[in-house]
């Protein structure tokens, strides 16, 4: 029974995603009522603040930064209406600086690349041309983690919110989905003698990395 209904709260999780993002793409287009605007502007602080209080190592410092941020978000969306944005929009800024920079320095000489240690904890040893494929792997997310960034700043600095909004909040997860399943279908194609993980599989491995936790936790 549980493996039966498996598929379908996986299903029902992403619609309930999708949906949740797409609630806030309107709401930032000003479609949605001011008391919806406002509830939805205070979920990522709360969120925050559960996360300081059970995981963070420094208390006092993020809860500092985070009434920083709810004040500037407020002040934002008195003045501008801009503040719905920024409580969105600056989470997903901090998140592509942090993998950027997390993967960016793992390409440093003398680091293994991020995804060769994924891979060499699915496969165990990896052959030169598979080490040098994950290696490049790595640098490609990192080009897309910067893709991410320049393209929202320049949408912002350049476009309506509207488009910005659709960028950031709309198809951010279905972009992410799609550079795996592509790097995936690549790598299938190009190294077909090498046993491949499921696409799931790696998915798994690449969320439960043990370096990239605790540096997660350790914020």
């Amino acid at each position: 029974m549980t493996r039966r209904w498996g598929p379908l709260w996986t299903a029902l999780f992403v619609l309930a995603c999708f949906a949740w993002q797409w609630l806030v793409h309107s709401a930032v287009a000003d479609r949605q009522s001011e008391p919806i605007r406002v509830a939805l502007m205070m979920l990522p602080l709360l969120a925050a603040a559960c996360w300081i209080a059970a995981r963070s190592r420094h208390k006092l410092l993020w809860t500092l930064v985070l009434v920083a941020g709810a004040g500037t978000i407020f002040l934002l969306e008195h003045q501008e209406r801009w503040g719905l944005a920024a409580a969105y929009g600056l989470p997903h800024a901090a998140a592509y600086i942090f993998l950027l920079w997390f993967f960016g320095r793992t390409l440093r000489s003398g680091k293994e690349p991020f995804v060769t240690r994924l891979a060499r904890r699915v496969h165990g040893t990896l052959p030169p041309a598979m080490a040098t494929y994950t290696r490049r792997v790595t640098f490609a997310w990192c080009v897309f983690f910067a893709a991410q960034l320049a393209a929202s700043a320049l949408l912002l600095l350049f476009s309506s919110l509207d488009r910005w909004s659709l960028v950031v909040n709309v198809l951010n997860f279905p972009l992410v989905a799609a550079m795996f399943v592509a790097e995936y279908a690549y790598r299938v194609a190009r190294h077909r003698d090498f046993p491949h993980a499921s696409f799931f599989k790696s998915i798994q491995a690449f969320a439960s990395d043990g370096a990239l936790s605790k540096n997660a936790e350790a914020r």
